[in-house]
């Protein structure tokens, strides 16, 4: 695991992309040659009057409709929409970069608490958002006595990579960060290592927490739950537009062919790609979700629920949304009733 502190020119950014590859897919074949069809219709004369051009223009029709579902299917689900770039407001920030999933080059933050490095929590913001969103909770955190790590998850806030998006190559890079954060310890070692996930960083973070692996895996106390994902399935469903749901057998299938070409090393189903199927954690979990959550519902936390085991805590807060612009006190109140007993030398066998 390569860490890079700057780059050449000892300038410290937020994104590198290694050469993009064009390669040539299905889609873009079709594209080409649905193309070239349109050009003969304008630039020849008769062919759209001939035999062949009108048997072509109707075989056409149905490459044409798989190409437009293809096309909303590539652009609501595999592509990130642009987010504001917000920077950190703290200056104890401390950037780093390691490389991510294939080679990207990556930029995440370190900030050490005045206590030092016995506790720290690896925060994961949600589907468009960013860490400068969840700040106030990162530094929360801090005011407890927990160093923090966290990144802009790529596509999200000074991380490009919007093109091609899977939620695989987060997790990827969540992995590779976890292996990389350990050199910014100066050989010290945590006491605690604590996951806290918000929304799709709930999703995030369940699925890391339930392999932990390196050298955290003997360190992990705990994972914060706020208004989590739990199915990737359910995710995909309030992302589609609703005059496609008729077909949504249609848009399972793209989503299979377009992440085994993405990911053609890993066997994650659609329908797997959700709780309790890539495991569960198997430390304390505090679950703090929106009582109104107007944007996941109340399904997630459903399917969460069936799964947990007398160690885990359910919080339901009636002052915070879903969002992470908000962060209410009471938020802060239920964290600090279940963390900080687990933070505390003289009781950290608490589970």
């Amino acid at each position: 695991m390569a860490v890079i502190n700057e780059d050449n020119s000892g300038i410290l950014i937020d994104h590198i992309q290694p050469e993009l590859k064009h390669i040539l897919t299905l889609p873009r074949a079709l594209g080409v040659l649905v193309l070239a069809e349109v050009v003969a219709w304008i630039f020849l004369p008769g062919w759209s009057e001939s035999k062949m051009g009108q048997i072509l223009f109707g075989l056409s029709l149905p490459v044409i409709l798989w190409l437009i579902v293809h096309r909303i299917v590539m652009r609501t689900i595999f592509s990130v929409p642009m987010s504001e770039n917000l920077k950190l407001r703290d200056p104890r920030w401390s950037p780093f970069r390691y490389s991510g999933w294939g080679g990207d080059v990556l930029t995440a933050h370190f900030l050490e608490a005045d206590e030092g490095i016995d506790d720290v929590a690896i925060i994961v913001h949600g589907w468009g958002s960013s860490l400068a969103r969840a700040e106030s909770r990162a530094l929360h955190l801090v005011d407890m006595g927990i160093s923090v790590v966290g990144m802009n998850i790529r596509g999200h806030g000074g991380c490009d990579r919007r093109q091609d998006w899977t939620i695989l190559k987060v997790i990827d890079d969540m992995d590779a960060l976890m292996s990389a954060v350990v050199h910014q310890f100066d050989g010290r070692m945590p006491k605690r290592v604590w996951l806290y996930g918000h929304s799709l960083g709930g999703y995030i973070s369940l699925w890391m927490a339930a392999e932990p692996k390196g050298w955290w895996k003997k360190l992990f106390s705990g994972i914060i739950l706020e208004s989590p994902a739990t199915s990737f399935p359910l995710v995909i469903e309030s992302l589609v537009p609703t005059n496609l749901r008729l077909i949504m057998p249609w848009v399972r299938q793209t989503l299979r062919r377009e992440h085994l070409r993405i990911h053609p090393d890993l066997s994650v189903r659609y329908a797997n790609a959700q709780v309790p199927y890539f495991g569960l954690p198997k430390v304390p979990i505090l679950v703090l979700q929106a009582a109104r959550d107007d944007r996941l519902g109340s399904a997630h936390l459903q399917l969460l629920l069936p799964h947990l085991d007398e160690s885990a805590t359910i919080q339901m807060l009636e002052s915070q949304p879903h969002t992470s612009g908000v962060d209410s006190e009471e938020r802060k109140v239920r964290l600090e009733e279940w963390l900080k007993p687990r933070i505390d030398n003289s009781t950290s066998v608490l589970v």
